[in-house]
């Protein structure tokens, strides 16, 4: 069998693909990667997956037409010349781009993995394009692998794709959680002198994810500053890249929160475990989510997760059972569901406790990956 994934993000490609490409190559699939060159993560990227070819083919976030156009040639190239069993699409501009070339090839097997909508948000404008883009990507493929449940269901209702063509792995999540190694605390090293010095007889509310208006950032910002204001001796943590184009710092200043002293940005992490183990609770009010891998990955560390009540967030966090899920934009809900936790540590424990037995439980990588090795032997096998 030969596969070929597209990503148009190589951090996308770094973190989806954990441990998956090598269970596969153990099963016989010969594994190509496409996605834009970046040294940082392609250097580490053919470190973990030294048996997987790498072939950078830059994709533009933005339309341009002739850049698409060019890239669309290279990916007809490499399709070609690799003559794939299957080809399994990620993120919009890639699963577009990749699904032509290989209509143009007259190739059978195109899995378009749905990880999330972003046609669901932004101007009339981008959302009549991006929701255009997003069916003729699902139209163009033969498979559709959504990462939750819900997205399922959002995509079917919203008439993206036909009911037969699209499906959920297991219990969904694109890669599963590695509770064994990854996510469990008894393999992360917790004496980090400087962290704990921070975080001594503090309350610690972390964050993890780009800094940006869609996961929340503003309303995270905001139920610190509660927190603040009553005086409880709280401290953020903010995990991730920065991609607010300075309005992050702007945030900051409006709603009187300090760096090193109310707030601690620690930037992008390839080992956000190792600070996510100091957080008492994961704050993640995203506004739109596939699924809530975050939430997911917090819980196999016994953490519990408050958010926004919305599809693909409820698949990873169960309300009153591993996290609290409140309505929509609802700041002041927020607070009041971080202030349970905070006044009541037996039933932040008991959250976190439940929360890794559902990870282990439901969302187990290995189980992923057996599945979705027993779907591409299926889709090879269909006439």
């Amino acid at each position: 069998m030969r596969l070929i994934h597209v990503f148009s993000a190589p951090q996308s490609a770094y973190f989806f693909l954990i441990g998956q490409l090598d269970f596969m190559i153990s099963k016989d699939v010969e594994v190509t990667v496409i996605m834009p060159l970046d040294k940082e993560f392609n250097q580490k990227f053919k470190v973990i997956q030294p048996n997987v070819k790498v072939i950078n083919i830059n994709f533009e976030r933005n339309i341009s037409f002739r850049r698409d156009l060019s890239c669309l040639i290279k990916l007809i190239k490499v399709f070609k010349k690799v003559n794939p069993n299957i080809i399994h699409l990620h993120t919009p501009k890639a699963s577009l781009l990749g699904a032509l070339a290989a209509r143009i090839l007259f190739k059978k097997n195109i899995i378009y993995q749905m990880h999330g909508l972003v046609s669901a948000f932004g101007n009339n404008i981008q959302k009549g394009l991006l929701y255009w883009m997003e069916r003729m990507t699902c139209s163009l493929s033969t498979k559709i692998y959504a990462v939750s449940e819900s997205l399922k269901q959002f995509a079917i209702e919203n008439k993206y794709c036909d009911k037969n063509k699209i499906s959920v792995i297991e219990n969904g999540t694109i890669n599963g959680i590695d509770y064994k190694i990854q996510f469990n605390t008894s393999n992360i090293y917790q004496n980090n002198v400087e962290l704990n010095k921070i975080t001594d007889n503090k309350f610690i509310i972390g964050f993890v994810g780009r800094i940006l208006e869609d996961k929340g950032i503003e309303d995270y910002l905001i139920t610190l500053s509660k927190c603040t204001e009553e005086k409880l001796p709280i401290i953020g943590f903010v995990i991730g890249p920065d991609e607010s184009q300075g309005k992050f710092n702007e945030l900051l200043n409006k709603y009187n929160l300090a760096r090193n002293t109310n707030i601690y940005v620690f930037g992008q992490q390839l080992q956000p475990e190792n600070y996510m183990v100091h957080f008492d609770i994961l704050l993640l009010p995203t506004k739109r989510e596939g699924f809530g891998l975050v939430g997911a990955e917090a819980n196999a560390l016994e953490i519990p997760v408050v958010g926004y009540d919305i599809p693909g967030f409820r698949d990873a966090v169960l309300s009153e059972e591993t996290g609290l899920l409140v309505d929509f934009e609802n700041t002041d809900k927020l607070f009041e569901a971080v202030l349970r936790y905070y006044k009541n540590p037996s039933l932040k424990k008991a959250h976190g406790e439940n929360g890794r037995k559902r990870v282990i439980k439901d969302f187990d990588s290995s189980l992923i990956w057996k599945s979705l090795h027993h779907e591409y032997k299926k889709l090879l096998n269909e006439k």
